[in-house]
């Protein structure tokens, strides 16, 4: 597996299989994003969302979120006075489908199913049709390289760690970390979150953390002038790191300004917990269904197949629950940290999208916050390009 060729994988301490179990995914062989215009399709897909449309003419289709071993994408059906036949199909949540890839508009926009013939399949034909991570990666190592990580914590900070994963583990393995742009398949929150971890380890081991960031920062930008080079001499590629790094530089003139050493043991749990609350901003087939009812003091679900938005978490966002299971995983570790510190971690969590209009509820002004925002921004953004040259 590659990666920023300036940071290097952590090694040792290991994990207790028996506690932390792994499941089994299938990974697909082809996916129906690589397949050109036209090609005819038939496969298993999960239904996320599916609304009926009406056009100005008239023209009624029901338009769809689809998930299938090969990753998230979109279709249609064109309606002919049968919606009240084909939404029962769509609405069992486990379908098999003919149809074809359309792209639109040509020739070279996005991808999409126009779906001639669906019908229900069973649920249990279901769970294999997630999509995985990436062919050359598997769990094992990212949870191998999770808990080499957490061994360097501090024992309060890593009692912390140990808390929330003993409680959310099964959750927290299997979730997505976004719907689309990166980390959108079964395992891509494990893997951001590793990843993120080992990027912030190996800069803050550094005496001069802030030159480690800028060398990564370089070599996404050499990344990102090859795009460039390509788009220029006609090679339709998408540029994953467009818009980034005016952010990166602003984050490091605010770390630059701020003279401060960078706290491993808070910006670790900063990272571990960041994107934490994604288990109940997302839902998908293998969600646990009484998630909610851990945190709070409710009763009832609020579920789908496919990767989606969960309709009840998106009411509050990953930030806030982030923070709430930084609370809830303090508590249950017994664990007291200086007032200080537990706001920065707090901080961290709320802030480190950056940018209000980004998401974040408020801004970063810490050293850990703006780290932390600079290596989930490196990390998201290079998982896009990785995504983007697979096929290249």
């Amino acid at each position: 597996m590659n990666y920023y060729q300036q940071i290097d994988p952590i090694t040792g301490g290991g994990f207790d299989r028996t506690r932390f179990q792994l499941p089994t995914v299938e990974k697909a062989s082809t996916r129906l994003t690589d397949l050109t215009d036209g090609t005819p399709v038939q496969t298993k897909a999960l239904v996320s969302t599916v609304e009926l449309r009406e056009g100005k003419s008239g023209a009624k289709w029901l338009q769809l979120n689809l998930t299938t071993s090969s990753g998230l994408i979109r279709a249609k059906q064109w309606l002919r006075g049968n919606e009240e036949q084909l939404l029962p199909i769509y609405e069992s949540g486990v379908i098999e489908l003919e149809g074809k890839i359309d792209v639109y508009p040509k020739p070279d926009g996005a991808k999409s199913i126009t779906i001639d013939r669906a019908k229900p399949i069973a649920r249990d034909e279901a769970v294999s049709l997630l999509p995985g991570l990436p062919e050359d990666e598997t769990m094992e190592q990212y949870a191998d390289e999770l808990f080499a990580i957490l061994s360097t914590l501090s024992p309060d900070y890593q009692a912390i760690a140990m808390s929330l994963l003993d409680r959310y583990w099964d959750d927290f393995v299997l979730a997505p970390a976004a719907l689309y742009h990166h980390h959108n398949y079964v395992g891509g929150l494990l893997k951001h979150t590793v990843c993120m971890l080992r990027l912030g380890y190996r800069i803050q081991e550094q005496d001069d953390h802030l030159a480690m960031a800028f060398r990564v920062i370089k070599e996404a930008e050499q990344l990102h002038k090859v795009d460039v080079w390509n788009t220029m001499n006609g090679v339709k590629v998408e540029q994953a790191f467009r818009g980034t790094f005016e952010s990166l530089y602003a984050a490091c003139e605010a770390i630059a300004e701020l003279k401060e050493p960078l706290r491993w043991d808070e910006l670790a749990l900063g990272i571990l917990f960041h994107d934490i609350g994604k288990l109940f901003e997302y839902s998908h087939l293998l969600s646990s269904p009484k998630r909610f009812e851990q945190l709070f003091s409710v009763n009832g679900t609020s579920e789908t197949t496919g990767i989606s938005i969960n309709p009840m978490g998106s009411l509050i966002g990953h930030m806030p629950y982030g923070g709430l299971l930084f609370e809830k995983s303090q508590q249950a570790a017994s664990v007291t940290l200086p007032l200080d510190a537990h706001h920065r971690i707090w901080h961290m969590i709320l802030s480190h999208h950056g940018k209000r209009e980004w998401g974040s509820s408020v801004l970063p002004v810490t050293t850990e916050a703006w780290m932390l925002h600079l290596i989930d921004l490196l990390d998201a953004r290079y998982e896009k390009w990785a995504r983007v040259h697979e096929n290249l």
